[in-house]
């Protein structure tokens, strides 16, 4: 049976490195670890049975990672990083590929790579030989990559996935040093179209404002690869809603449909703007409509939401708030089949027509405040929305509503 080594490169990654290893005990046939820790990164991990090696660390991910692949004995290489996780599930599932999938024809396999909101394909196992040949190498300083893997010779396995879960106070650490490597990548003459790609992302999500602007600006006027371009202009949407420019925002969303009209980003976050922000549900349908419909694509860095429940359990808001409860609660229950992380909203809505559990009318201060504004000509629309960003569920909305209705019929007797 082939053999498989675990690569990793990690630096005072205590909290997470016995999890990490834990999840490789399964398939891995030697676990490397190459480390500059001053923690005791080292110690568990030597504990747990790893051979640790050290690497002077340069600001550079591919030089540690082609190092650290190159202290690998077994046929095969997979890579996990410190904080990448593994289901139980996932964990058979590469044991079951071990053993019926790996080859010499072969020369890497690809993962799903699950970072929330995103989805990636990663070149995650590899033939230890062509990297011992210099057939295949690690590139970029940031975000490396394999470089030399002949396509015709990979396998993809969208049903296996691994996960990156990152300790939350190790968020802006990771940022700030990715940009730092990038910016001095950059000024050492880097121009390739990845580069400029990433320099770009890590500074649209830094919310760098100035930095950000101008790198964009060299990205577009350089880059002409499709699924970059509407990448950088999907990613703009949510770096300008922060800054508070809306009109600049929804025309990156407009660009990025005229770069792919194929992927569902930007329909279901224009779709959302116009229901959520702009209060106008009934234009959203249709844009949310298409994003429901597209697949996830087998390429670039999709974010999950926008394939997964987004559209759905947007869709189901919009008609809601339009009052169109029968497509509303039919919606709810095709957002919850896809997980969605709030739930309670959309079950009592997909469960309308059932035995309906006791629930509380609205507030007196809120029943008087919706009848205020329906008097006032506020749309029935923006009022349910309130209702619902204030808590309130589907139920006690459309009572409340009732309610108001019942008061505003003029007295007959």
């Amino acid at each position: 049976m082939i053999t498989l080594s675990l690569a990793m490169i990690v630096k005072n990654e205590s909290a997470t490195i016995e999890r990490a290893l834990n999840c490789a005990k399964l398939f891995a046939d030697e676990m490397i670890v190459d480390t500059g820790s001053t923690d005791d990164t080292v110690a568990k991990a030597e504990a747990m049975g790893a051979k640790v090696r050290h690497f002077g660390w340069i600001d550079d991910f591919a030089a540690a990672r082609n190092y650290s692949f190159s202290q690998c004995t077994m046929d095969w290489i997979i890579w996990l990083d410190g904080d990448d996780l593994i289901s139980s599930k996932n964990q058979n599932r590469i044991l079951d590929l071990k053993r019926s999938v790996l080859n010499d024809d072969l020369q890497a396999i690809y993962l799903r790579y699950v970072y929330p909101p995103f989805h990636q394909w990663r070149e995650r196992m590899a033939r230890r030989d062509l990297f011992a040949e210099n057939k295949l190498r690690w590139k970029n300083p940031v975000h490396e990559f394999i470089d030399g893997i002949d396509g015709g010779k990979v396998k993809y396995f969208d049903a296996i996935s691994i996960v990156h879960d990152t300790p939350p106070d190790r968020h802006a650490l990771k940022k700030d040093r990715n940009i730092s490597i990038l910016r001095e990548h950059l000024a050492s003459g880097a121009t390739d179209d990845r580069s400029l790609y990433i320099y770009a992302v890590e500074c649209l999500h830094s919310l760098l404002k100035d930095e950000g602007e101008q790198v964009v600006g060299q990205f577009f006027s350089k880059v002409r690869i499709p699924e970059y371009r509407y990448e950088i202009c999907s990613k703009m949407y949510n770096f300008y809603m922060h800054f508070c420019e809306p009109e600049r925002a929804l025309e990156a969303l407009s660009r990025a449909i005229v770069e792919d009209p194929t992927r569902a980003e930007a329909y279901y976050k224009l779709g959302r703007h116009l229901s959520d922000k702009a209060d106008r549900p009934a234009d959203a349908i249709p844009l949310l409509t298409v994003a429901s419909m597209i697949r996830i694509p087998g390429h670039g860095t999709p974010e999950a939401e926008a394939y997964g429940y987004g559209p759905r359990d947007s869709l189901c808001r919009a008609h809601f708030r339009l009052e169109n409860i029968d497509a509303a609660r039919r919606l709810a229950a095709e957002a919850l089949e896809r997980k969605p992380p709030q739930t309670k909203w959309l079950a009592e809505l997909a469960r309308w027509d059932e035995a309906a559990p006791p629930f509380e009318p609205l507030p007196p201060q809120w029943q008087e405040w919706t009848e205020g504004n329906l008097g006032k000509g506020v749309p029935r629309w923006t009022i349910i929305r309130i209702l619902e960003e204030n808590g309130f569920g589907p139920r006690q909305i459309v009572e409340g509503l009732r309610t108001s209705d019942r008061e505003a019929q003029p007295d007959k007797t």
